[in-house]
């Protein structure tokens, strides 16, 4: 493999999978330095050198190892007492294809001087090919919440609601989770549905608080705890 072909359609996928976290970047490229030096061949390396050169915890290597498994970017196989993990790094170029040298205007731009009208095709298949693989896994990305595990979000969706709704951010996970379950009702995004649900929360909220400065019997629909559109 080619290391420096390997970082930079490794870079390029990146742009097309919002899923990845920097600990998963971290410890790719930790692990990707390591299997040059072992000249790309299988590898074994503790858990406690992995913690000194990524800087990352146990927890996190262990989390960010099994997702870049899933991607198929990375293969381990863990051995029984002190024995250190093998690990064998699969190649990006082999995965995305050869993108090397596209014209300028392409995600890498011009490198080296070199331009390939030959390749502008390739790369549009290849960007074709990555995005169907990532429609493909990006159920199996997002963790489970809730008490019924039924409600599916990605770390980034989970920090965006812990910002945007602070402590109810639970409250409205695990009412989604229990009208999920008790409803048999399928969304297309969890994410999505929550922010829906919090603005017609906020909407109602809104004609109550109406109803009562002008001292009238508000119109409003008392609030529900369930949209099931």
């Amino acid at each position: 493999m080619n290391y420096l072909k390997e970082i930079l359609v490794f870079e390029n996928w990146l742009e097309y999978n919002s899923s990845v976290n920097k600990s998963d970047i971290r410890l790719w490229y930790t692990l990707m330095y390591a299997a040059n030096r072992f000249n790309w061949k299988e590898f074994s390396i503790s858990i406690l050198t992995l913690i000194f050169k990524s800087k990352l915890s146990k927890s996190e290597i262990y989390r960010s190892r099994n997702k870049l498994k899933q991607f198929g970017l990375i293969d381990f196989k863990e051995r029984p007492g002190n024995q250190s993990t093998i690990y064998k790094i699969n190649s990006c170029v082999d995965l995305f294809g050869t993108q090397i040298g596209t014209p300028s205007g392409t995600p890498f731009g011009t490198l080296s001087g070199t331009q390939s009208g030959t390749q502008s095709g390739t790369q549009s298949g290849n960007i074709n090919k990555t995005r169907n693989i990532n429609k493909n896994k990006k159920e199996s990305n997002k963790e489970k919440f809730g008490e019924f595990e039924n409600v599916f979000l990605s770390e980034q969706e989970i920090d965006k609601l812990k910002t945007r709704f602070g402590e109810d951010a639970k409250r409205y996970i695990e009412r989604l989770s229990n009208y999920i379950e008790s409803s048999g009702k399928r969304y297309k995004s969890h994410y999505a549905t929550i922010l829906s649900w919090a603005e017609k929360d906020k909407q109602a909220e809104l004609l109550r608080g109406e109803g009562y400065a002008n001292n009238k019997k508000s119109n409003a629909k008392p609030l529900c705890t369930e949209y099931p559109e």
